[in-house]
């Protein structure tokens, strides 16, 4: 997106719009990798042996490096500080871009829907000190509910008894998270902190006593059928529901970013989004060499509020920092309108 008249359209829609990002697996590389070869693998398995085989690559390559984010052992990796730096930039750009959206019809709250399972983007919210709900409450034993997102959180003032409304990010983990486990009676999703109910060498181990720990971890696993457990089938059409839900608002805007768009699910509740909803807007962001793909996947002829904005360049990636730096950044400079929305 390098044209001004696109720059200061999209500064004018997020004046007056419901703000929704769709994150996928590149948006945390170099740390982590994309999944495509992955899914494209464990799809492909055609017995046990070859799924147990993908499944390890997917626990050493994705899951495992997130006990060194806990364990803060990561300070000297250039890759995860990369990462990191990056989604920082990113969420110090969308909260000014809160800041700066003067209207009083609109709350001050972006969604973040991602598929990503890591857990980078808390560990940055938090470093930021940034506002955001991540669908749990409690402090000693955290319980995930839906009921928990969209709270919105107001400042008084200590002298003047000024009441301001302070940007929240809802981050929805629509395929689960590594933070996510079972309570001990069953039926609840409770916050694991020290992503302890799975061990370092998970990685190593094989046939049942890798099905039985691979299991604690409430995550949509990374292949067609999705084979789910049965709590984490309940949330995950419930988050499914609420992307629905708020693609269907009036003036909703949808940015994507790092997302393939081959999640079939995913990819038809957007479609029919854009089709019911002729005041949605989506921007998708990708690479040049995956722009022609990513056009028809997204049937853009039939569904003229979806546009696709491609890198200049073949070999260039559609990173983290090319989406703040060269749309959010310049949204920004493009000084978003102070009316209210009419």
């Amino acid at each position: 997106m390098k044209e001004k008249k696109d720059l200061q359209e999209l500064s004018e829609v997020i004046q007056s719009a419901n703000i929704n990002f769709l994150l996928g697996s590149g948006a945390s590389t170099p740390f982590l990798p994309i999944l495509g070869n992955i899914e494209q693998e464990l799809n492909k398995a055609t017995n046990e042996s070859e799924r147990e085989k993908q499944y390890k690559e997917y626990v050493k390559g994705v899951m495992l490096p997130n006990k060194l984010i806990v364990g803060n052992k990561l300070t000297a990796d250039a890759n995860y500080n990369k990462t990191k730096g990056s989604y920082e930039n990113f969420f110090q750009a969308l909260s000014e871009i809160l800041i700066r959206r003067k209207t009083s019809i609109l709350s001050k709250q972006i969604n973040i829907f991602t598929t990503n399972i890591d857990i980078i983007i808390e560990t940055v919210l938090e470093n930021l000190r940034l506002e955001y709900n991540d669908g749990f409450s409690g402090r000693f034993n955290p319980v995930f509910n839906l009921a928990n997102f969209k709270k919105t959180i107001s400042q008084r003032s200590l002298h003047f008894d000024h009441i301001s409304e302070i940007p929240v990010f809802n981050l929805v983990k629509i395929h689960g998270s590594l933070t996510w486990k079972n309570d001990k009676t069953g039926g609840k999703v409770v916050f694991s902190h020290t992503l302890d109910h799975f061990n370092d060498d998970l990685g190593t181990k094989t046939g049942a006593a890798f099905n039985t720990e691979y299991k604690k971890i409430l995550v949509v696993n990374p292949e067609e059928s999705k084979h789910l457990e049965s709590v984490l089938n309940i949330y995950y059409s419930e988050l499914l529901r609420m992307y629905s839900s708020e693609l269907e608002k009036e003036n909703a805007l949808l940015l994507v970013m790092g997302f393939s768009m081959e999640d079939r699910h995913i990819r038809e509740i957007t479609l029919r989004a854009a089709q019911s909803n002729p005041t949605l807007r989506i921007y998708i962001f990708c690479s040049k060499k995956s722009g022609d793909a990513m056009v028809k996947k997204m049937e853009t002829l039939q569904h003229p509020n979806i546009q696709i904005h491609c890198t200049e360049t073949e070999g260039e990636k559609y990173t983290l920092d090319y989406l703040t730096d060269n749309v959010l950044k310049k949204v920004i400079g493009e000084k978003i309108p102070d009316k209210d929305v009419e």
